[in-house]
């Protein structure tokens, strides 16, 4: 027991829990008996209550069953209707029912007797008096029935209805009685309870004074003594003898009130010590004060330099950079204003807090003012001057102005810049001034790097727009195959529209963007693929075809990009050889067509000219077969000078002898020469003009119209009616050459005047020709200063328009020409001609020619023989090829002939496959007779240059006949 109760002495809480402990289980165990007894008090009340409850209602149910079979039984007297009979008989049934369930409730003696009077008396009715009385009424007999009902029947009901109210006032009181007995009950136990509740009041009341003595008074005790100690007073706690946390707080205390006495000594030691220190520490922080004042003011300083720098190194635009470094140099400086202005033509600067009256006037005195000083001495200059009235502002006392004029130098030591920085009323120490002009020096570099910024970007511009400028797509690589940069020629060859959005694209991106433009290019991504990882490549080029954003043939070549002898990346070159891609093709078509034109008449040729030389032929045949070699022949050679044409008109080598023309008449003759079937083919001219006279080459020009309606009797192979119009339409005459014919697909109308170019239609190719046709008629209609046009309904016929200026000279008359038999036969077989012409069989053919006419004919292959041979014989006149044997030159011949006294004065006429009529009219002459030509053009030019020779060395170019 002493163990235990030393168990709760060593613990305030222990105790404090112990007896919380006790009160809570007495205060339970009294709720507990509390509440049991109200229970079975409450359960009692509630059974007895409900019996009597119960009984009452069956009672009150067999007084309304008794009271309803008497009724239904006098109505069945009163009226004999068996439903009342019958319904007496329903409440006998629920009597006896309400009879069973109140013999099942607890009765005494005097409900015990009532049962069985009820039981008896209805009994005696249903055995005895319903029969008789059932008799009586059936019989009418109601006297009879008057008595039985009086025979005592009716007070005996009455007694039964009396002791029903009486039973109902005996519950009733018996149920008072039972709340009262309830209500007693209640306030016992309330009593008790107020009891029990004080008892645990005055529990409580000792637990808290034991607790307020065990804890409140040493506590109390403590605090005293810690006042004390506060004060400075003895304090002593060895008084408080406990084992609990009281006692161990006490020694605790006791304890640290030691310990603090003796640090309170040593603290005092130190706080001596301490004030010496402060004394000394505050001299110090006046120190430091001064210090981090001044290094404020650096910081501000260093923040206002490092603003300048970043002015300085941030921009690239002048104007922004020139602003900023005036702004930050005036702030930096703690100047009120300021300006810099380069020294450049046009003269840009920057100022801050300066009007634009004083920027003009700063402007228009450079040439004058101090700005001749600091360009000449290349050194700083302060003028010290009176503030103006807008300087002075609303400061009364007069202040001055110092102005610091400061030059910027560049690389070469010249003065590229100037700045002028104005402060007011405080002047400009030498220090100050030398930070300056370090400034000035900064802005000389920022200056020098942003000219050289300027050039660079002038030459990457440059650069940019000469590539920009070039036909080829330009596309450069880094090594990983990301795109460097493009330029415009290729953005537009990708449907780029800028060339900035394709600038830094992966190669992934762009061999997607290839899958969907090139035809093959898995086979051009694998080539770019080996550029770039450097494998060997069988080429440098590549051929690929584009489908979109439209058609055409790339030919891509590369090369690799160097920098410092390391390699930075891939040079590729896109080149669009769209058209030389269909020059090729349709040359190669060319090709295929002239040899069909050349090889069919060739056949014809050589087979009529194998019979002829093999076989006995009759006159009539052989003069057949010779007509159509000849036919043949001439097909053949407009064939080749088709071709020779057209070469001579993109060379610029063709010549034309251009003169006043009527068109009218020249159309007149075209159609009469040109042959047709009249059955097939009908051609109609219509006159719309008053005037039709051109400027032009009539044989040019005749060559025009002939090829053009050649094409539309062509073209209409199944006949119809070719229409040719000429009218005025403003200053130009417009000739029109309509058909009927097949007519030309839209897709072929932009190309249809091109080179070799023939519509490929199944329905043409039996029709047979070149493709050199048109382009040789829009080339000399071009050299005419005119535009020829085509339209076409296809199936339905095709126009072609001309369109030639008009001319207001008007048409020599040509007058009758002098007949070639007017030259005596005599004197012209007199004259002898010399022939240098290297071809052998051509010689023998003119010389033939020329000896049937009369001539003296001299031959020779050589030129420089054919000159030796002349100083002795002196021909008439002289026939000359251009190209002789031996490499031979007919230039030379004709050079060594004027140089030569005796030869200078013999006509020549040059005979050659080459057309260089220009040339010749350098050496004094109109022309000459360009192969193949009928033999006896050379008889009568021979003849006219004889017979009208008006000069030495002259070179007869011969017109042209048929």
């Amino acid at each position: 027991m002493r163990e235990f109760t030393r168990f709760f002495r060593k613990s305030i809480t222990r105790r404090f829990v112990a007896m919380m402990l006790v009160f809570c289980l007495l205060l339970l165990a009294g709720a507990i008996t509390l509440l049991q007894n109200s229970s079975s008090a409450l359960r009692d009340f509630q059974t007895v209550t409900g019996q009597l409850e119960k009984k009452r209602e069956i009672v009150t149910n067999l007084v309304a069953h008794s009271t309803q079979i008497v009724l239904r039984l006098r109505g069945y007297y009163a009226y004999q209707n068996k439903q009342e009979y019958e319904a007496a008989f329903v409440e006998k049934k629920q009597l006896e029912d309400t009879i069973a369930q109140f013999k099942q409730l607890p009765l005494d003696g005097v409900e015990v007797n009532l049962i069985h009077s009820i039981e008896a008396f209805f009994n005696d009715i249903f055995t005895n008096v319903l029969p008789q009385a059932t008799r009586f009424v059936e019989s009418n007999d109601y006297e009879s029935l008057r008595k039985l009902s009086s025979g005592g029947l009716t007070n005996a009901f009455n007694d039964l209805l009396v002791y029903g109210d009486r039973y109902q006032s005996n519950t009733e009181l018996e149920l008072k009685k039972q709340n009262n007995m309830l209500v007693d009950r209640l306030y016992e136990m309330g009593m008790w309870l107020l009891i029990y509740f004080v008892f645990l009041l005055l529990v409580a009341i000792g637990v808290t004074s034991k607790t307020a003595r065990d804890i409140g008074r040493p506590l109390g005790q403590l605090s005293v003594e810690a006042g004390r100690f506060a004060l400075g007073k003895s304090v002593d706690l060895h008084h408080l003898n406990r084992e609990d946390e009281i006692g161990q707080l006490s020694k605790s205390m006791d304890y640290m009130m030691v310990q603090i006495q003796s640090k309170e000594e040593e603290l005092l030691a130190q706080n001596e010590e301490l004030l010496a220190q402060q004394d000394e520490l505050q001299t110090q922080q006046d120190e430091l004060q001064e210090a981090l004042h001044k290094m404020k003011g650096h910081e501000r300083y260093l923040e206002k330099r490092n603003l300048l720098i970043q002015a300085l190194t941030s921009t690239n635009d002048r104007h922004e950079l020139l602003h900023g470094i005036i702004r930050h140099t005036v702030e930096l400086m703690d100047a009120e204003k300021g300006i810099i202005v380069l020294l450049n033509e046009s003269r840009d600067y920057a100022s801050f807090g300066v009007s634009e009256q004083g920027v003009a006037q700063l402007l228009n005195e450079m040439e004058h003012g101090m700005f001749v000083r600091i360009m000449e001495t290349k050194q700083p200059r302060l003028v010290i001057r009176q503030e103006t009235a807008a300087e002075k502002g609303y400061h009364l006392d007069a202040m001055k102005a110092y102005d610091l004029y400061l030059p910027v130098l560049n690389a070469d030591n010249k003065v590229s810049a100037c700045l002028v920085l104005t402060r007011l009323g405080k002047e400009l120490s030498a220090l100050e001034q030398a930070e300056a002009a370090g400034l000035a020096g900064q802005v000389a570099l920022s200056l020098e790097k942003l000219a050289m910024h300027e050039e660079t970007e002038k030459q990457r511009r440059l650069t940019h727009d000469m590539l920009d400028t070039i036909q080829e797509g330009v596309q450069t690589l880094h090594l990983d195959g990301t795109i460097m940069q493009v330029n415009r020629t290729m953005c537009e060859m990708l449907g780029y529209e800028d060339a900035n959005s394709m600038n830094g694209m992966p190669m992934e991106t762009f061999f997607g963007l290839l899958r969907q433009k090139v035809v093959r290019s898995e086979q051009l991504a694998k080539f770019i693929g080996d550029i770039l990882s450097g494998k060997e490549t069988a080429s440098n080029g590549y051929v690929y075809e584009m489908t979109e954003p439209v058609k055409r043939y790339v030919q891509m070549y590369f090369e690799p990009l160097y920098q410092k002898n390391e390699r930075i990346g891939t040079l590729l070159v896109h080149r669009d050889i769209t058209k030389e891609y269909e020059v090729d093709r349709m040359k190669s078509e060319f090709v295929s067509t002239v040899s069909h034109e050349l090889r069919t008449p060739l056949a014809s040729v050589l087979g009529f000219t194998e019979l002829l030389l093999n076989k006995e032929l009759k006159p009539e045949r052989q003069r057949k077969y010779l007509t159509t070699i000849h036919t043949e022949a001439k097909r053949l050679t407009s064939l080749i000078n088709d071709f020779l044409d057209l070469q001579r008109m993109e060379s610029g080598r063709q010549s034309y002898d251009k003169k006043t023309i009527e068109i009218g008449s020249l159309l007149e003759q075209v159609i009469s020469q040109y042959p047709m079937d009249p059955a097939m083919h009908r051609v109609v001219l219509e006159r719309a003009a008053d005037r039709s006279v051109v400027i032009g080459d009539k044989d040019k020009l005749q060559q025009v119209f002939l090829n053009l309606l050649s094409n539309a009797v062509k073209y209409s192979p199944s006949g119809g009616t070719v229409t040719i119009t000429y009218k005025e339409e403003g200053p130009d005459l417009v000739i029109e050459v309509k058909d009927e014919g097949l007519g030309i697909p839209d897709d072929a109308l932009p190309q249809l005047f091109n080179k070799f170019y023939r519509v490929d239609n199944s329905d043409r190719r039996e029709i047979g020709g070149t493709g050199l046709g048109l382009a040789i008629v829009k080339e000399i209609v071009q050299e005419h200063s005119g535009t020829i046009s085509a339209a076409s309904v296809y199936g339905k016929g095709s126009v072609f328009t001309v369109r030639l200026p008009q001319s207001d000279e008007t048409v020599p008359e040509v007058g009758p020409a002098v007949p070639n038999e007017s030259i005596a036969l005599n004197e012209v077989r007199k004259r002898k001609v010399m022939l240098i012409e290297d071809d052998s069989n051509l010689s023998e053919l003119l010389q033939e020619q020329l000896l049937e006419c009369g001539y003296e004919v001299y031959t020779h292959a050589d030129g420089d023989r054919a000159v030796d041979a002349m100083r002795s014989i002196l021909p008439d006149a002289v026939v000359l090829d251009l190209v002789l044997e031996n490499g031979g030159d007919g230039w030379k011949v004709i050079e060594r002939m004027k140089r030569d006294e005796q030869l200078r004065s013999i006509p020549i006429v040059i005979s050659s496959a080459f057309e260089e009529k220009e040339k010749a009219s350098e050496w004094g002459a109109k022309g000459y007779l360009i192969k193949p030509y009928f033999p006896g053009l050379l008889t009568k030019a021979l003849d006219q240059a004889i017979e009208r020779k008006k000069r030495e060395g002259e070179i007869l170019i011969p017109e042209k006949k048929e």
